[in-house]
């Protein structure tokens, strides 16, 4: 049995904060250049906004590749019908 998703993110999570939390106490405040020293810094909230560009990517590619369903659609509209009929039958709707 393999780890459920949100059990794989908890684990992804704790071992970059583990990896990031051992960066920043080992950074060399002389020899850290700025751009290092922000990047290092700030890892979590980049990390958070990666995350949402793929998210947000995933979902844009899913929407442009999703397949219309056209033996769906007429099942949808027999079910329908067949409740339409059915409710003028009990006299629901006219």
């Amino acid at each position: 049995m393999g780890l459920l998703r949100y059990q794989v993110f908890l684990v992804y999570g704790v071992v970059f904060l583990a990896v990031w939390q051992g960066v920043k106490m080992n950074q060399d405040e002389a020899t850290a250049s700025p751009a290092a020293k922000i990047l290092v810094n700030f890892a979590p909230i980049w990390a958070i906004v990666a995350l949402g560009i793929y998210a947000l990517s995933t979902i844009i590619y899913n929407v442009m590749t999703f397949n219309d369903c056209p033996e769906a659609a007429k099942e949808i509209d027999e079910q329908v019908k067949e409740a339409k009929a059915e409710m003028k039958r009990r006299k629901i709707i006219d």
